[in-house]
């Protein structure tokens, strides 16, 4: 009956000790003091090696693909009718010299 109980409760996380949680508490004291004086622009950041930048290609969703779709057949019905509009106005406007 005891190993039931005990198999269908979580297991506890691990402790963190005293000693663990003020050396986080320090670590991350440290990371916000260099990360105000960066934005003050006091201190310089430290000269390392450079990040990399890693581009990940990936597929359009159907959303991006519905999107340039929409504006694709816009462009065009735009220039069909701007066209129809000069090509039905431009031949009856008349200019005179006097």
């Amino acid at each position: 009956m005891e190993e039931q109980v005990s198999a269908s409760q979580p297991p506890l996380p691990p402790q963190i000790t005293p000693e663990q949680l003020e050396a986080m508490k320090a670590k991350a004291r440290e990371l916000a003091i260099q990360q105000t004086l960066l934005e003050e622009g006091r201190i310089q950041r430290p000269l390392g090696p450079a990040p990399q930048v890693v581009y990940v290609r990936r597929n359009l969703t159907v959303a991006e693909l519905l999107l340039i779709l929409c504006i694709s057949t816009g462009i065009v019905t735009g220039f069909q009718f701007a066209w129809k509009v000069a090509s039905e106005n431009l031949p009856k406007i008349e200019i005179r010299i006097k």
